[in-house]
């Protein structure tokens, strides 16, 4: 099985969290999120770029970059990480902010791209046949 389509995999009802409030959503920790990539890609590189501040100097998101190998090819990609609710410390909201920005990154290869797409997923199945057909792009 290529590791696109492992990646691509959906997670467990048992790791799926629902995010409360007005905006309630599905969601995996930044956890499990690392351990998928780890599973499937083992070593990667994830690097914070720019930490982006808010006019009082408070940090709101951050510019990061996931660098792996995948299928025997290196891809790069970059995200913005967010910060909803700017904490008490630069520190901690630099955390939450690489934090979304790992996890963006990894759904732009697949990882948890069911909980965005919900109904409308298919991406695994998809790359399944492909193997399937004997187009696996490797």
């Amino acid at each position: 099985m290529s590791q696109l389509r492992e990646l691509s995999k959906p997670f467990p009802e048992s790791l799926v969290k629902q995010k409360p409030g007005k905006f309630a959503a599905a969601y995996v920790e930044h956890s499990v999120v690392g351990q998928r990539l780890l599973e499937v890609l083992g070593p990667y590189s994830f690097e914070v770029k720019q930490m982006i501040t808010n006019p009082d100097g408070m940090v709101t998101g951050c510019l990061a970059t996931l660098t792996c190998t995948i299928d025997g090819r290196e891809v790069r990609i970059t995200e913005v990480g967010d910060v909803e609710r700017p904490g008490e410390s630069n520190g901690s909201a630099g955390k939450t902010a690489s934090s979304d920005a790992l996890k963006r990154c990894a759904m732009r290869l697949g990882v948890g791209l069911h909980l965005w797409s919900q109904d409308n997923y298919y991406l695994d199945r998809a790359l399944g046949k492909r193997e399937k057909d004997g187009h696996d792009d490797k």
